[in-house]
């Protein structure tokens, strides 16, 4: 079947989806809905993958790549943006590979982590957005952050968005007239509404989220907070108690109320604790709820930058360096914020180092490990520099000498840094001068 390229390419308009820009590209068509699709996407029925088409090889080609690669379109222009940033390494190396060659793969499906509850079939929009776009461009547009995982909210106008369950064969883009969802919610409710729709939306552009960090941090707020402890076992029961508690979990029981039977379960002690890829939506109201009190930048920043809430000077014995969104007692944290040592702020505390030791541990500051860390990385460089010195000084010299020579440098080195120091020897010639001068008198 021959390609026939589009004549009439319109440019992206902010951050619209892929859809959008499909529904408004309909319009200046102007045919009837399934020959849209099939222009566009070589399927007829591709007017119900408003999430993102599995046909894109075909846009690319009658579009010749002026919206972008293939990529760029997937995590920029569809909901997949939630999604490639919790992908293990292996997934996203088959995401972009599949993306690079042009592969028909059902992206959704595939790399989603699609759940029926967690991911509903509705477009979502706000009537106050569609109405200045109209006023910029004659016509709405779907947002990207608005169709996000968890975007319930409009950051920019704080109110609730509209929604709308695709049923009808047409390529659709929001309405104007319609009014904007009424909720009954208290201040903290919308908050939190708003502030896991934020965090949602920085999703977008973000390639890859630290979920060994989320955990540490989350676990060391929860600690802080008296959730867990650090002596008892992990409850289940005592996580799921503490959540049915916050905002969070009073608004989405209102604006998504299906999601009651997933909150029943022991969500969050799977999440933190199982070896296993849970939804982004899951890691984002767990955080959302976590530090709910917070403000919206902080909560934000702290998702993507969660080992920034405590800073330790790297060779120091106990010197503090802790940042203003610190969490902890207040108190504790005044004194921790003016002390220059351990010693110092056990003293003013009244307590014992070894306390205050623990109570760093606890928020997750180890200065026993950052110390070891440097004090490795400095016995390193010296290893390093004196076999480096014995090279320079005798260009000939063998393996043999170097290790009778820098023995300590060596045995240091096989211990901690086995494959530098294998590099480094493989630089020494296998040969002697006698055995040079025995082969040339052969």
């Amino acid at each position: 079947m021959s390609i026939k390229p589009l004549h009439l390419i319109p440019d992206w308009r902010g951050d619209e989806t892929l859809y959008s820009w499909s529904a408004r590209m309909h319009r200046l068509l102007g045919g009837v809905t399934k020959e849209t699709g099939k222009r566009l996407f070589d399927a007829s029925h591709a007017y119900k993958e408003w999430a993102v088409s599995t046909r894109l090889d075909h846009l690319e080609l009658v579009t010749g790549g002026s919206l972008g690669n293939i990529r760029s379109i997937l995590l920029q222009r569809t909901v997949l943006a939630a999604y490639y940033p919790f992908l293990r390494a292996e997934q996203r190396q088959d995401f972009d590979e599949r993306a690079a060659t042009a592969q028909r793969t059902p992206w959704l499906t595939r790399f989603g982590m699609r759940a029926s509850t967690l991911d509903g079939s509705e477009m979502r929009w706000c009537p106050c957005c569609a109405e200045e776009d109209v006023g910029d461009w004659c016509a709405a547009r779907w947002r990207l952050s608005h169709q996000m995982p968890g975007a319930w909210w409009c950051v920019e106008h704080g109110m609730p968005l509209n929604r709308l369950t695709p049923g009808r064969a047409e390529w659709i883009l929001p309405g104007v007239s319609e009014s904007s969802a009424q909720l009954r919610l208290t201040v903290g409710l919308r908050q939190s509404l708003l502030i896991l729709s934020a965090l949602a939306g920085s999703l977008v552009g973000q390639e890859q989220i630290n979920l060994v960090s989320i955990k540490r941090a989350l676990l060391a707020r929860l600690r802080d907070m008296g959730v867990v402890t650090s002596m008892k076992p992990v409850s289940p029961a005592d996580l799921q108690d503490w959540f049915v508690k916050t905002d969070l979990a009073a608004a989405v029981e209102q604006v998504q109320p299906s999601f009651q039977t997933i909150f029943a379960r022991p969500w969050i002690y799977e999440t933190l604790l199982k070896r296993r890829s849970n939804h982004p939506l899951l890691w984002m109201m767990l955080w959302v709820a976590a530090f709910e009190g917070t403000s919206q930048q902080e909560v934000v920043r702290g998702f993507h930058e969660p080992d920034a809430t405590l800073i330790w000077q790297e060779d120091g014995q106990g010197v503090l360096w802790v940042e203003g969104n610190f969490q902890g007692d207040d108190r504790v944290q005044a004194i921790v914020r003016s002390a220059e040592t351990i010693r110092d702020a056990a003293r003013q505390l009244n307590v014992s180092i070894i306390t205050v030791r623990r109570y760093m541990r606890e928020a997750q500051c180890a200065p026993k490990l950052v110390r070891a860390e440097s004090r490795r990385q400095a016995r390193k460089v010296d290893a390093l520099a004196e076999i480096a010195a014995l090279i320079q000084n005798k260009p000939d010299v063998s393996k043999t000498e170097i290790h009778l020579r820098c023995k300590g440098a060596v045995s240091w080195l096989s211990k901690w840094e086995p494959e530098l120091l294998a590099s480094l020897l493989a630089q020494i010639s296998e040969k002697r001068e006698k055995q040079f001068g025995f082969e040339l008198r052969i």
